[in-house]
């Protein structure tokens, strides 16, 4: 198995194993139809690089813990692959993140995030790398609770990484490929 399929899979399996140690931690009155407490869902990641004219489609899952109405801890794991000339690079991008809900006691309600983001990068060309970046992230997003249990998000957040370095044989000194750009998720999310 390769690395970066166990990294994936260990990063999926710790998210699972937070849910289940935290699922205590429940703040939801349990008259209240919004759904707040622990929640774990799958999610649907779109990344485009500031430079680039067209992005990619991708999976990941995320993990939040509500420490309030109005604010939750977000944990999040993803995958996306991108494509420089014969460079192909692997990046999974693992996230923290403080949301503030503007209007905590409605069923829609927007939010604002923060956070930063480590990425392990597996460059694939003629000489193989591993890189391990890190960057902050800022945005905004809409979370509706369809019911006390499940909840559907959107979200959008910029990303201020470092540089992909890559060498090849036509670039034997490097080269650098930009990271920033920004980030669309969507999800459906299971309370506890």
């Amino acid at each position: 198995m390769k690395t970066h399929d166990r990294l994936f899979r260990r990063g999926i399996s710790a998210l699972v194993l937070a849910a289940a140690v935290f699922a205590p931690i429940r703040v939801l009155a349990a008259d209240s139809e919004i759904a707040e407490g622990v929640s774990l869902g799958g999610r649907a990641m779109y990344f485009r690089p500031k430079d680039a004219s067209e992005g990619a489609l991708s999976g990941g899952a995320q993990l939040r813990i509500h420490l309030s109405h109005m604010l939750a801890l977000e944990g999040s794991i993803d995958y996306r692959k991108e494509t420089f000339g014969s460079t192909v690079v692997d990046v999974y991008p693992v996230q923290a993140s403080l949301l503030v809900y503007l209007m905590p006691s409605s069923r829609l309600t927007p939010f604002i995030l923060g956070g930063g983001g480590w990425y392990y990068t597996h460059v694939r060309a003629p000489h193989e790398s591993t890189q391990y970046r890190f960057g902050p992230h800022a945005g905004a997003g809409l979370k509706l609770s369809l019911n006390k249990f499940w909840s559907i998000d959107g979200s959008y957040r910029y990303l201020w990484t470092r540089d992909i370095n890559s060498e090849d044989l036509a670039h034997p000194a490097g080269r650098h490929f930009s990271d920033n750009g920004f980030m669309l998720t969507a999800s459906l999310n299971h309370h506890f």
